[in-house]
C-alpha cells in the first residue's frame, strides 16, 4: 500500500479525524476515572462490572449495526448532493433506532437476573453484577439513538458535535459517579476542608450514573436532528412511513456489521467465562488491562470514522481516485498513531494499571498483560482504520469474515489450548488476542490493496 501524500486530502482527513480522536481520548480518560472510582472499592467491585462488560460490549455491537447501515448511506448521498435523500435516510434511521433500542432493552431486561450466573459470577459479586447490568440496560434505547446519530453526523462531515456531546456525557458520568458511588465525606484540599454529599451506592451508583449520562446525550441528539438549522434538518410533519429501499440497504450494510460485533462480543463473552475460572484477581486484572489498553487504539477509531466518511462521500461524488487515496492515507496515519500508542502502553504499563486498582496482585498481573499486547497495536490500528474505509465503500462483509476467522478460528481456539494444555495463566488469553489482532491487520491490508472492495459500491449506488 504505497503512499502519495496530497496535502489537501491530508488536511481534510485530519480536520475530520482530530475531533473524533479527541472524542475517543476524552471518553477513554473518563472511562479511566470511572474504572478507578469503582476500583477503589476493591477487587470484588471491579470484578462485578468486569463480568458484565462483555455483555455491554455485545449490546453496543448490536446497536452499532444500525449506525453503520444508515450512516454509510448518508455519506454516499451527501457526496452525491442528494439533500432530500439524506433527510429521508435520517427519518428512517430514527424509526429503526427506536424500534431496535426498545426491542433490545426488553430482551435484555428479561434475562438480566440470570446473565451474571451464565457468565460465571461468584456469590461474592453476584448481587452487584445483577444490579449493574439491570440499570445499564434501561438506557439502551437512548444508547441506540446516540450510536446511530453520532455515526450519521460524522458521515455528514460533522465530527465536532459527537465529540462535544459524548465528552460532556462522560464528564457528567464522572460527576455522578463521585456523588453516587461514595458515601458523604469530608475531603481536604491543601488547608481547606469540604463536605461532599454522597449516596454510597457503590457499583449500583456507577450503573445509575452511566444510565443517566447515556439517556441525556440521546435526548440532546434528538433535539439536534429536529431543531438545528441545516439543509438536512427533519420535521415531525414529514413522512415517516417505512421506506423499503432505504431499510433494505441498511439491513444489507448493517447485517454484516451486526454479525461481526456478535462474533466479537460472543468471543469476548467466551473469553470472560474462561477468565472467570482463573479467579477474582485474574478477572479484575483482565478488566483493568482491557480498560487501560483502550487508550492505545482510540486514535485509530478516530481516523476510522474519517475514513468511512471520506471514502463514502468520494464514491458518492463518483471520484474513485480520491476514495482510494483517502483509504491509503488513513491506513498509514492509523498505523503510525497505533505504533506510538503501543510504545506508551508498554512503557507505562504499571502506572496505567495503578490508576484502576489498589490491589498489588491485580496491578502486577494487569501490567504484564499490557506489555504483552503492546506489540500487536500497530496491526490492530491498521485493521480498525481499513475496516472503516471498507465500510465507507459498502464492503461491510469482509470485516465480518475477518472477525469470524480471527476471533473464532484463532483467539477462541488458541486461548483454551494455552490454558488447559500448556497450563498458562491469564497471559494465555492475551497471547491469543495478540495473534488475532496481528492477523486482522494483515488480512485488511491485503483486502484494501486488492481493490476488491470497490465492487460493493453497488450497495450504495442506487440510493435515490
Amino acid at each position: 500500500m504505497t503512499l502519495s501524500i496530497n496535502k489537501s486530502q491530508l488536511r481534510h482527513l485530519m480536520l475530520l479525524s482530530l475531533p473524533a480522536i479527541a472524542e475517543q481520548f476524552l471518553m477513554t480518560m473518563v472511562s479511566y476515572v470511572d474504572t478507578a472510582m469503582v476500583g477503589s472499592l476493591g477487587a470484588n467491585a471491579t470484578a462485578a462490572i468486569a463480568v458484565t462488560a462483555s455483555s455491554t460490549w455485545l449490546i453496543g455491537g448490536i446497536l452499532s449495526a444500525a449506525g453503520v447501515g444508515f450512516s454509510v448511506q448518508v455519506a454516499y448521498a451527501v457526496g452525491a448532493g442528494e439533500v432530500d435523500n439524506v433527510k429521508k435516510i435520517i427519518r428512517q434511521a430514527l424509526l429503526l433506532a427506536l424500534l431496535i433500542g426498545v426491542s433490545v432493552m426488553t430482551i435484555c431486561l428479561s434475562i438480566s437476573h440470570s446473565l451474571p450466573v451464565w457468565l460465571g459470577a461468584g456469590e461474592e459479586i453476584l448481587s452487584d453484577a445483577r444490579a449493574y447490568i439491570r440499570i445499564y440496560m434501561m438506557a439502551i434505547p437512548f444508547n441506540c439513538i446516540n450510536g446511530t446519530f453520532s455515526a450519521i453526523l460524522r458521515c455528514m462531515g460533522d465530527t465536532k458535535t459527537p465529540m462535544r456531546l459524548n465528552t460532556g456525557s462522560n464528564l457528567l458520568n464522572v460527576v455522578l459517579n463521585f456523588l453516587l458511588i461514595f458515601p458523604s465525606r469530608q475531603i481536604r484540599v491543601f488547608d481547606l476542608s469540604f463536605w461532599i454529599p454522597g449516596a454510597g451506592l457503590g457499583v449500583t451508583g456507577a450503573a445509575i450514573a452511566s444510565a443517566i449520562s447515556m439517556a441525556l446525550v440521546g435526548l440532546i441528539l434528538l433535539l439536534i436532528i429536529f431543531r438545528r438549522k441545516s439543509p438536512y434538518q427533519i420535521h415531525l410533519k414529514e413522512s415517516y412511513r417505512p421506506d423499503k429501499a432505504v431499510i433494505s440497504r441498511a439491513v444489507k450494510l448493517g447485517t454484516p456489521v451486526l454479525l461481526e460485533r456478535l462474533l466479537m462480543s460472543g468471543g469476548q463473552v467466551f473469553m470472560t467465562r474462561m477468565v472467570s475460572g482463573l479467579g477474582t484477581v485474574a478477572l479484575a486484572a483482565n478488566h483493568v488491562a482491557v480498560t487501560a489498553e483502550g487508550i492505545s487504539y482510540m486514535p485509530a477509531f478516530g481516523v476510522s470514522f474519517a475514513a468511512t466518511t471520506m471514502v463514502g462521500q468520494s464514491l458518492g461524488a463518483k471520484n474513485l481516485d480520491d476514495a482510494q487515496a483517502y483509504g491509503r492515507l488513513s491506513g498509514w496515519i492509523g498505523t503510525l498513531l497505533s505504533t506510538f500508542m503501543g510504545v506508551i502502553l508498554f512503557a507505562f504499563s504499571v502506572p496505567l494499571s495503578t490508576i484502576f486498582s489498589s490491589d498489588p496482585a491485580v496491578i502486577a498481573l494487569s501490567a504484564r498483560m499490557l506489555r504483552l499486547v503492546a506489540f500487536a497495536e500497530p496491526m490492530f490500528g491498521l485493521s480498525i482504520v481499513l475496516s472503516g474505509a471498507l465500510r465507507g465503500a459498502g464492503d461491510t462483509r469482509y470485516p465480518m469474515f475477518v472477525s469470524l476467522l480471527c476471533m473464532i478460528g484463532l483467539r477462541c481456539t488458541l486461548a483454551p489450548f494455552f490454558i488447559f494444555v500448556l497450563h498458562m495463566d491469564l497471559a494465555a488469553v492475551w497471547l491469543a488476542m495478540d495473534i488475532d489482532l496481528i492477523a486482522r491487520g494483515i488480512l485488511c491490508f491485503f483486502r484494501f490493496r486488492s481493490k476488491k472492495y470497490l465492487k460493493y459500491t453497488s450497495n450504495l449506488a442506487d440510493a435515490k
